[in-house]
């Protein structure tokens, strides 16, 4: 084995061992995020807006989640605000074009 294949290889190692012990969720946080994760990708299918935006779940059901600017403020609203009223969803923060939307509070 080379020594570039060698210290390749070990950097690899290094990398992956070290975003499995950070990254780890329980088996509880694995079905929160899931269960928002779906909610929230259908309520964006069923909008028609699952090409228009990108979102992160956080673990506890947090939903961080940007349009992409030609998506109407109307639009934006009724999928945020289903999604807030959605209980596997434990809150949102909506961004589009660089500035938050919908600041509204999340009420439960």
């Amino acid at each position: 084995m080379s020594r570039t294949t060698l210290i390749l290889f070990c950097v690899t190692t290094l990398l992956l061992s070290a975003c499995n012990s950070t990254q780890s969720l329980t088996k509880q946080e694995y079905a929160v995020q899931s269960a928002a994760d779906e909610q929230v990708a259908q309520i964006l299918f069923a909008r028609e807006l699952d090409g228009t935006a990108s979102y992160n779940v956080r673990k506890d059901g947090y939903v961080v989640i940007k349009f992409r600017d030609d998506v109407t403020q109307q639009a934006y609203t009724a999928a945020v605000t289903e999604m807030r009223q959605n209980p596997a969803i434990s809150g949102v923060k909506a961004k589009q074009g660089g500035r938050e939307v919908c600041i509204l509070k999340h009420g439960r």
